[in-house]
């Protein structure tokens, strides 16, 4: 076992529980080399992906859920180009060089001191080019992959905290327990977190990892839902106000916090609606009706937003009208 906490202490400390394997011990060579490469190897049509090769994705993670998961994908590498980064593919990683069992843990273990399932910052050394990564939404094969999609949103990441907490080494995987929460770069400051862990499966023949399986002890849902939670008890800006009172189902809070916004589109529709009846002589028409309600409502909502607020009383807004 081992205890680390990333914000504390650097590093992922040099203790670690090992499993003994006697059943292994009185096989011949060949056996124990046939076992290891049938455990290593991923089971045909085991949760396909758009990769074509499997993984444990959980069977109650429907079509929104992976179109979250891919969506946040494509928008990581939005961030990408516009940080000045290429993102028009993943880069192809190198071929990785055969490594003792022994060189893999190690690997591996560096790999977590930089924080690399978050970050992206891990060299990933020990890992085969085409490395199956499976977690809970999705499975894909490609270290490349794997490496831009967590470098690209690790970047929206701040005050990470990482604990790994359990290290089990087997004589062909490795099983790591850990929690995790990081604020995002957001602005409605979302705080993420969630625990769970991580086996690595070795193929010992090619001296490589072939397999990162992820596990979470949440619901994938959950974590989801977590994107769109302020972290903030009390918002500090108009998009924390609108995440804040629709995460608790407050409609006259949503309402009150998109006013300002929808007072000025509708106030710029109504005008362009009455030029263009001017002009056309067929006057304002329903767009011009619609926009012109829209207003009246809107400035209704402002005086009572003003009203309460003079009160002293919660104005919907955290104080910002």
């Amino acid at each position: 076992m081992l205890h680390q906490t990333a914000s504390t202490r650097p590093g992922v400390a040099r203790r670690a529980q090992c499993s003994s394997a006697p059943a292994l011990s009185v096989l011949g060579h060949a056996q124990r080399r046939a076992l290891l490469a049938t455990r290593a190897a991923p089971k045909d049509g085991e949760g396909a992906s758009s990769s074509g090769r499997g993984g444990p994705t959980d069977p109650e993670v429907g079509l929104g859920l992976k179109a979250v998961w891919y969506g946040a994908e494509q928008f990581g590498k939005l961030l990408a180009m516009g940080r000045g980064q290429a993102a028009a593919a993943a880069p192809a990683a190198a071929s990785a060089p055969r490594m003792s069992r022994e060189a893999m843990m190690e690997a591996i273990r560096a790999d977590y001191d930089e924080n690399y399932f978050v970050t992206g910052a891990g060299d990933l050394a020990a890992y085969a080019p085409d490395c199956v990564f499976a977690d809970p939404f999705v499975s894909f094969s490609g270290t490349g992959r794997f490496k831009q999609n967590v470098s690209n949103l690790g970047g929206l990441m701040d005050e990470i905290k990482i604990d790994v907490y359990e290290w089990k080494e087997g004589p062909n995987t490795l099983e790591t327990k850990w929690r995790f929460s990081a604020l995002l770069d957001l602005p409605w400051r979302p705080r993420l977190a969630a625990a769970g862990g991580t086996t690595h499966v070795f193929d010992l023949e090619r001296g490589q990892v072939v397999r990162h399986e992820e596990r979470w002890d949440v619901e994938p849902a959950k974590v989801v839902a977590q994107l769109f939670q302020p972290a903030a008890k009390v918002p500090r800006n108009a998009w924390e106000t609108f995440f804040l009172a629709a995460s608790a189902g407050d409609a006259k809070g949503v309402w009150w916090s998109l006013s300002p916004t929808v007072l000025k589109l509708s106030a710029v529709g109504g005008a362009g609606s009455l030029v263009w009846g001017l002009a056309s002589g067929e006057g304002p028409g329903a767009l011009g009706g619609v926009c012109g309600a829209l207003v009246v409502s809107c400035l209704v909502t402002e005086v009572l937003k003003f009203a309460q607020g003079m009160q002293g009383g919660d104005t919907g807004t955290g104080g910002r009208f």
